[in-house]
Protein backbone atom coordinates (compact mmCIF):
# COMPACT_ATOMS: atom_id res chain seq x y z
CA UNK A 1 0.00 0.00 0.00
CA UNK A 2 1.47 3.34 -1.07
CA UNK A 3 0.46 6.80 0.14
CA UNK A 4 1.72 9.72 -1.95
CA UNK A 5 1.76 13.30 -0.64
CA UNK A 6 1.70 16.14 -3.17
CA UNK A 7 2.91 19.29 -1.45
CA UNK A 8 2.20 22.69 -3.00
CA UNK A 9 4.25 24.69 -0.49
CA UNK A 10 7.35 26.60 -1.59
CA UNK A 11 9.00 25.89 1.78
CA UNK A 12 10.55 22.45 2.27
CA UNK A 13 10.65 22.93 6.05
CA UNK A 14 7.57 25.12 6.52
CA UNK A 15 4.32 24.56 8.35
CA UNK A 16 2.54 22.77 5.51
CA UNK A 17 5.47 20.43 4.93
CA UNK A 18 5.70 19.54 8.63
CA UNK A 19 1.98 18.77 8.73
CA UNK A 20 2.24 16.61 5.61
CA UNK A 21 5.19 14.78 7.13
CA UNK A 22 3.16 14.12 10.29
CA UNK A 23 0.33 12.75 8.15
CA UNK A 24 2.74 10.42 6.36
CA UNK A 25 4.05 9.24 9.72
CA UNK A 26 0.47 8.35 10.58
CA UNK A 27 0.14 6.46 7.31
CA UNK A 28 3.34 4.54 8.06
CA UNK A 29 1.93 3.55 11.47
CA UNK A 30 -1.03 2.04 9.59
CA UNK A 31 1.27 -0.04 7.40
CA UNK A 32 1.76 2.20 4.36
CA UNK A 33 4.82 3.03 2.31
CA UNK A 34 4.99 6.77 1.77
CA UNK A 35 6.55 9.41 -0.46
CA UNK A 36 6.27 13.18 -0.59
CA UNK A 37 6.58 15.21 -3.78
CA UNK A 38 7.52 18.86 -3.27
CA UNK A 39 6.18 20.58 -6.36
CA UNK A 40 8.59 23.48 -5.83
CA UNK A 41 11.51 21.11 -6.41
CA UNK A 42 10.11 19.80 -9.71
CA UNK A 43 10.28 21.23 -13.21
CA UNK A 44 6.61 21.95 -13.88
CA UNK A 45 5.61 24.35 -16.64
CA UNK A 46 2.31 26.13 -17.11
CA UNK A 47 -0.28 24.40 -19.28
CA UNK A 48 -0.02 25.47 -22.94
CA UNK A 49 -3.70 24.69 -23.63
CA UNK A 50 -2.68 22.71 -26.72
CA UNK A 51 -5.29 20.03 -25.85
CA UNK A 52 -2.95 17.16 -26.69
CA UNK A 53 -4.02 15.32 -23.51
CA UNK A 54 -7.69 16.10 -24.12
CA UNK A 55 -7.60 14.59 -27.61
CA UNK A 56 -5.75 11.46 -26.48
CA UNK A 57 -8.73 9.28 -25.58
CA UNK A 58 -7.01 5.89 -25.51
CA UNK A 59 -3.97 6.31 -23.24
CA UNK A 60 -4.07 5.35 -19.57
CA UNK A 61 -2.36 8.67 -18.87
CA UNK A 62 -3.00 11.25 -21.55
CA UNK A 63 -0.02 12.42 -23.58
CA UNK A 64 1.36 15.92 -22.96
CA UNK A 65 3.34 18.10 -25.37
CA UNK A 66 5.43 19.52 -22.51
CA UNK A 67 8.49 17.51 -21.54
CA UNK A 68 8.89 18.23 -17.83
CA UNK A 69 8.45 16.39 -14.51
CA UNK A 70 4.66 16.12 -14.63
CA UNK A 71 4.73 12.73 -16.32
CA UNK A 72 6.76 11.29 -13.43
CA UNK A 73 4.25 12.68 -10.92
CA UNK A 74 1.25 11.32 -12.82
CA UNK A 75 2.81 7.86 -12.99
CA UNK A 76 3.38 7.93 -9.22
CA UNK A 77 -0.29 8.88 -8.73
CA UNK A 78 -1.34 5.94 -10.91
CA UNK A 79 0.65 3.53 -8.73
CA UNK A 80 -0.50 5.01 -5.40
CA UNK A 81 -3.37 3.73 -3.27
CA UNK A 82 -3.92 7.03 -1.48
CA UNK A 83 -3.03 10.65 -2.20
CA UNK A 84 -2.60 13.48 0.30
CA UNK A 85 -2.86 17.00 -1.09
CA UNK A 86 -1.17 19.68 1.02
CA UNK A 87 -1.05 23.42 0.44
CA UNK A 88 -0.84 26.73 2.29
CA UNK A 89 -3.79 29.07 1.90
CA UNK A 90 -2.81 31.88 -0.47
CA UNK A 91 -5.42 34.60 -0.98
CA UNK A 92 -8.12 32.20 0.18
CA UNK A 93 -7.12 29.42 -2.22
CA UNK A 94 -4.36 26.88 -2.80
CA UNK A 95 -0.96 27.99 -4.04
CA UNK A 96 -0.10 28.74 -7.65
CA UNK A 97 2.11 25.64 -7.61
CA UNK A 98 -0.81 23.44 -6.64
CA UNK A 99 -3.17 25.17 -9.08
CA UNK A 100 -0.70 24.53 -11.90
CA UNK A 101 -0.47 20.89 -10.86
CA UNK A 102 -4.25 20.48 -11.09
CA UNK A 103 -4.40 22.28 -14.43
CA UNK A 104 -1.71 20.01 -15.86
CA UNK A 105 -3.15 16.82 -14.32
CA UNK A 106 -6.87 16.98 -15.02
CA UNK A 107 -7.04 15.86 -18.66
CA UNK A 108 -4.04 13.50 -18.54
CA UNK A 109 -5.92 11.72 -15.72
CA UNK A 110 -9.42 12.13 -17.20
CA UNK A 111 -11.12 11.56 -20.56
CA UNK A 112 -13.86 13.83 -22.00
CA UNK A 113 -16.15 10.82 -22.35
CA UNK A 114 -18.33 11.16 -19.27
CA UNK A 115 -21.76 12.59 -18.64
CA UNK A 116 -22.88 14.71 -15.68
CA UNK A 117 -26.48 15.86 -15.26
CA UNK A 118 -27.14 15.18 -18.94
CA UNK A 119 -24.07 17.05 -20.17
CA UNK A 120 -21.94 14.87 -22.44
CA UNK A 121 -18.19 15.38 -22.85
CA UNK A 122 -17.65 15.71 -19.11
CA UNK A 123 -14.43 14.39 -17.57
CA UNK A 124 -14.31 10.86 -16.18
CA UNK A 125 -11.33 9.02 -14.67
CA UNK A 126 -8.78 7.23 -16.80
CA UNK A 127 -7.26 5.38 -13.82
CA UNK A 128 -10.02 2.82 -13.40
CA UNK A 129 -7.72 -0.13 -12.63
CA UNK A 130 -8.26 0.56 -8.92
CA UNK A 131 -9.72 3.14 -6.58
CA UNK A 132 -7.67 5.61 -4.55
CA UNK A 133 -8.47 7.35 -1.29
CA UNK A 134 -7.58 11.03 -0.96
CA UNK A 135 -7.37 13.69 1.74
CA UNK A 136 -6.09 17.24 2.12
CA UNK A 137 -4.31 19.59 4.50
CA UNK A 138 -4.40 23.35 4.17
CA UNK A 139 -2.39 25.65 6.41
CA UNK A 140 -3.63 29.19 7.05
CA UNK A 141 -1.12 31.73 8.25
CA UNK A 142 -3.35 34.16 10.15
CA UNK A 143 -6.90 32.80 9.98
CA UNK A 144 -8.62 31.38 13.09
CA UNK A 145 -10.74 28.21 12.74
CA UNK A 146 -14.05 30.08 12.92
CA UNK A 147 -13.07 32.07 9.82
CA UNK A 148 -12.37 29.01 7.69
CA UNK A 149 -15.54 29.26 5.60
CA UNK A 150 -14.52 32.75 4.49
CA UNK A 151 -10.96 31.95 3.40
CA UNK A 152 -10.65 28.24 2.57
CA UNK A 153 -11.92 27.89 -0.98
CA UNK A 154 -9.17 25.40 -1.75
CA UNK A 155 -10.44 22.41 0.21
CA UNK A 156 -13.83 22.10 -1.61
CA UNK A 157 -11.98 22.38 -4.94
CA UNK A 158 -9.46 19.69 -3.99
CA UNK A 159 -12.22 17.43 -2.63
CA UNK A 160 -14.07 17.37 -5.94
CA UNK A 161 -10.99 17.22 -8.16
CA UNK A 162 -9.30 14.47 -6.15
CA UNK A 163 -12.28 12.12 -6.31
CA UNK A 164 -12.51 12.63 -10.06
CA UNK A 165 -8.85 12.52 -11.06
CA UNK A 166 -7.80 9.70 -8.73
CA UNK A 167 -10.97 7.62 -9.16
CA UNK A 168 -12.02 7.24 -5.55
CA UNK A 169 -13.30 8.91 -2.44
CA UNK A 170 -12.13 11.92 -0.46
CA UNK A 171 -11.92 10.67 3.14
CA UNK A 172 -10.85 13.66 5.23
CA UNK A 173 -9.37 17.14 5.46
CA UNK A 174 -7.56 19.39 7.90
CA UNK A 175 -7.49 23.15 8.32
CA UNK A 176 -4.44 24.26 10.32
CA UNK A 177 -5.21 27.75 11.57
CA UNK A 178 -2.50 30.26 12.43
CA UNK A 179 -0.99 30.04 15.91
CA UNK A 180 1.42 32.58 17.37
CA UNK A 181 3.81 32.84 20.35
CA UNK A 182 1.51 34.57 22.81
CA UNK A 183 -0.51 37.70 22.17
CA UNK A 184 0.93 39.66 19.27
CA UNK A 185 1.55 43.33 19.85
CA UNK A 186 0.03 45.92 17.50
CA UNK A 187 3.30 46.47 15.66
CA UNK A 188 3.84 42.72 15.12
CA UNK A 189 0.84 41.96 12.94
CA UNK A 190 2.60 43.05 9.76
CA UNK A 191 5.10 40.25 10.50
CA UNK A 192 2.53 37.71 11.64
CA UNK A 193 3.17 35.19 8.86
CA UNK A 194 6.82 35.05 9.90
CA UNK A 195 5.84 34.22 13.49
CA UNK A 196 3.53 31.30 12.66
CA UNK A 197 3.88 28.22 14.90
CA UNK A 198 2.47 24.70 15.10
CA UNK A 199 1.38 22.96 18.28
CA UNK A 200 1.28 19.29 19.22
CA UNK A 201 -2.49 19.13 18.79
CA UNK A 202 -2.21 20.16 15.13
CA UNK A 203 0.58 17.68 14.47
CA UNK A 204 -1.51 14.96 16.14
CA UNK A 205 -4.51 15.88 13.98
CA UNK A 206 -2.34 15.57 10.87
CA UNK A 207 -0.98 12.22 12.10
CA UNK A 208 -4.53 10.95 12.65
CA UNK A 209 -5.56 12.11 9.18
CA UNK A 210 -2.71 10.08 7.75
CA UNK A 211 -3.96 7.02 9.63
CA UNK A 212 -7.47 7.60 8.29
CA UNK A 213 -6.17 7.93 4.74
CA UNK A 214 -4.09 4.77 4.95
CA UNK A 215 -6.88 2.75 6.53
CA UNK A 216 -9.31 3.88 3.83
CA UNK A 217 -6.81 2.95 1.13
CA UNK A 218 -6.26 -0.43 2.75
CA UNK A 219 -9.97 -1.24 3.09
CA UNK A 220 -10.82 0.14 -0.34
CA UNK A 221 -13.03 3.05 -1.33
CA UNK A 222 -15.78 3.42 -3.89
CA UNK A 223 -14.90 4.57 -7.41
CA UNK A 224 -15.72 8.08 -8.52
CA UNK A 225 -19.36 8.62 -9.36
CA UNK A 226 -20.75 11.67 -11.18
CA UNK A 227 -23.94 11.17 -9.17
CA UNK A 228 -22.08 12.35 -6.06
CA UNK A 229 -21.02 15.53 -7.89
CA UNK A 230 -24.61 16.14 -9.01
CA UNK A 231 -25.92 15.76 -5.45
CA UNK A 232 -23.27 18.12 -4.02
CA UNK A 233 -23.87 20.86 -6.58
CA UNK A 234 -27.66 20.65 -6.30
CA UNK A 235 -27.77 20.50 -2.53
Amino acid sequence: MKILAINGSARPEGTTTRLAQAALEGAVSAGAETEMILLAEKDIHFCANCLTCYQDIESRIGRCAIGDDMREILEKIAEADGILLASPVHSGFITGLMTTFFERAVWPLCRPTGEIMGMKGAPEPRLTDKTRASASIVSAGMTPPEMRKYCDMGTPFMREMAALMFNGEFVGDMFAAGLFPGQLQENQWTRALLLRELNNAQLKEAFDLGVTLAEAAKQGVKPYSPDIYAMETSG
